[in-house]
């Protein structure tokens, strides 16, 4: 996407274009559009996080993986399952006190890690964990 910036592809101010004024990035959204929208897709969302470093002066590596498919039975993509359930998950953990108001933290410092998950759990999504010792 920075190169459709650059390029000016985002640019809301209009062009002219055979005589026409069209803004670029209202001309780049129905190109794309016209090309992406597949209404029939049944998408997938594959998610690996990697944290490596040191306990106890010794390298350890923890792995979590997800895969994420689309739900026929309900017809939500994945994307819409991995980022509406999170986001509704940490909103009802907000309004419950699961997660304390005040100050500024970093989300693995607000919210509980492990009630999360079973949250996500809960709603079928399911987080692969591995642990790796040298």
């Amino acid at each position: 996407m920075a190169s459709f910036r650059e390029l000016g592809f985002r640019d809301n101010t209009p062009i002219d274009v055979k005589g026409q004024q069209v803004s670029p990035r209202d001309l780049t959204i129905a190109v794309l559009k016209l090309r992406l929208t597949k209404p029939k897709s049944r998408d997938l969302v594959a998610l690996r996080v990697v944290a490596e470093g040191t306990k106890g002066g010794a390298p350890v590596t923890h792995t979590w993986e997800l895969i994420e498919r689309f739900d026929m039975r309900h017809e939500i993509s994945a994307m819409e399952r991995t980022t509406g359930f999170s986001l509704a998950i940490t909103g009802l953990m907000q309004s419950s006190g699961a997660i304390a108001p005040g100050g500024v933290r970093t989300p693995d410092e607000a919210v509980p890690g492990d009630d999360y998950v079973a949250e996500l759990a809960k709603r079928d999504i399911q987080l692969a964990y591995y642990r790796r010792s040298a």
